[in-house]
């Protein structure tokens, strides 16, 4: 059923009105006689479609429109019995979809309905694919080179075979939610419910009533059964990223419900069987938790018996241009863009950067690249715009990262080659050394040029 937040003072008319929407239409009105009460409600509940009097008896409808844009811009309809041409330009440029005077023609406002409810859906189904395809395609996908994360992968196709309680640990971004997600989905719970819940982002208070469910009047303002997460996850996987985070109270309860594979709802004394696989993850050392007590020890030891150590990426340098070429594609069709090709120095840049947001990093960083660049190169100039200065680029790279100047000379000459056709004649001419000390700086590399016999001996070449 569509929501509709009609905000009309004549009463007579918002009654009328409210009446024939929800005779002819599938809809709930909310009626607000003024912008008080229509503030309460756009801060209380969603509406699909907001039909907005221009003069109400404490403001003007279009300050509501410009205050609250981002929920009823697309979804409104403006009314009034005194509008000028100004007025309605002013109301479709600040979002308002539409733009009435009173009387209206009902045809005419239920079209208009319909046009915004085409719209939106239209929007919806496109985010939907787009959800789909980043989860399809990014999320789930493992892209990797690297031994390291060979082993893994190994090492969690194993474990999806069993039920046992993994702890994933490693730095924030390197990807302990794939891995979570991975071995859910090679196991035999792959066709129930994969759960994440991310502990950090749960209030202390809240955290029990979350996780095991409360009975109807347990305290006050539970006014009905919430069956909590657990049991949303019964029979398939719950992910709990930052273990760490969570209260040190609620962390004897985990135990038990491990120990027990049972829970205890907040005004329920009964305990209630659960089938629930857990996957913890953290970027936190427990251990040390452990030994300042934010963490209990015997937990510790319960999540740590099968543990999975992700190494950052900066470790794993191999895995960074499979997965830039993979977000690369992902983007390009989210983007309608064609990148084909990455250049030298923007490829050592890639390779060598610090990372310390670790895979999240260097997918957002090609998410910007993609949606903000006009050519189909990478470049040193898409990467700096997309770290947001050069400075803080340069920065990163050369502070942990020195390279030996044969190296960045090598680097160097490949450019000049690229940009003038691999012509020796005018690269040695732009270096200012002779063709001769070129062929000999270009020996062992794999840039492949055609020798020539130059005899003598230049003064650029002492």
């Amino acid at each position: 059923m569509e929501n509709v937040l009609l905000i009309e003072d004549e009463q007579m008319l918002r009654k009328s009105l409210k009446k024939l929407i929800e005779l002819k239409r599938d809809c709930a009105v909310d009626e607000a006689p003024d912008i008080k009460t229509a503030e309460e409600k756009i801060r209380q509940n969603e509406y699909d479609y907001f039909l907005l009097d221009m003069r109400l008896p404490d403001g003007n409808g279009l300050d509501l429109l410009k205050k609250y844009r981002s929920l009823l811009g697309g979804k409104t309809i403006i009314m009034t019995a005194h509008g000028t041409i100004t007025d309605a330009v002013e109301a479709i440029n600040n979002g308002a979809f539409y733009y009435l005077e009173k009387p209206m023609g009902e045809n005419l406002l239920f079209i208009q309905m319909d046009k915004i409810a085409e719209i939106l859906q239209l929007k919806k189904k496109n985010i939907a694919i787009k959800n789909e395809l980043i989860s399809e395609n990014a999320s789930d996908t493992l892209v990797y080179k690297s031994k390291q994360m060979e082993e893994i992968i190994f090492m969690a196709q194993k474990l999806a075979l069993t039920d046992n309680t993994i702890l994933i640990d490693g730095n924030t971004g390197v990807g302990k939610d794939v891995i979570a997600r991975y071995i859910h989905s090679h196991s035999k719970r792959k066709d129930k419910t994969y759960l994440p819940i991310n502990c950090s982002s749960i209030p202390e208070q809240l955290f029990e009533s979350e996780l095991f469910g409360f009975k109807k009047g347990a305290f006050t303002g539970a006014n009905e059964n919430y069956s909590g997460r657990f049991l949303q996850a019964d029979k398939g996987t719950l992910f709990l990223d930052e273990i760490g985070e969570m209260p040190l109270p609620l962390q004897s309860k985990l135990l038990r419900v491990l120990e027990d594979d049972a829970i205890y709802q907040l005004g329920n004394q009964k305990a209630t069987r659960i089938d629930v696989r857990l996957i913890a993850a953290t970027n936190r050392d427990l251990w040390h938790d452990v030994q300042t007590g934010r963490f209990r020890k015997d937990l510790y030891f319960r999540l740590n018996a099968i543990r999975i150590h992700i190494s950052p990426l900066s470790e794993r340098k191999e895995d960074i241009v499979p997965l830039i070429w993979h977000y690369i594609s992902l983007y390009n069709h989210l983007f309608d863009k064609n990148i084909t090709s990455i250049s030298n120095d923007a490829e050592y840049f890639f390779e060598n950067y610090a990372w310390e947001g670790n895979v999240r990093e260097l997918k957002n960083t090609i998410k910007n690249i993609c949606s903000l660049g006009e050519t189909d190169t990478i470049t040193m100039k898409e990467i700096t715009l997309s770290l947001h200065t050069q400075d803080h680029a340069r920065d990163q790279l050369f502070k942990t990262h020195f390279i030996p100047l044969h190296e960045f000379e090598k680097k160097y000459i490949e450019e000049v080659l690229k940009a003038n056709d691999f012509n020796i004649k005018k690269t040695a001419s732009i270096l200012k050394i002779s063709r001769n000390r070129l062929y000999r700086k270009l020996k062992g590399t794999d840039i492949d040029v055609e020798n020539e016999e130059i005899p003598g001996i230049d003064s650029n070449d002492i």
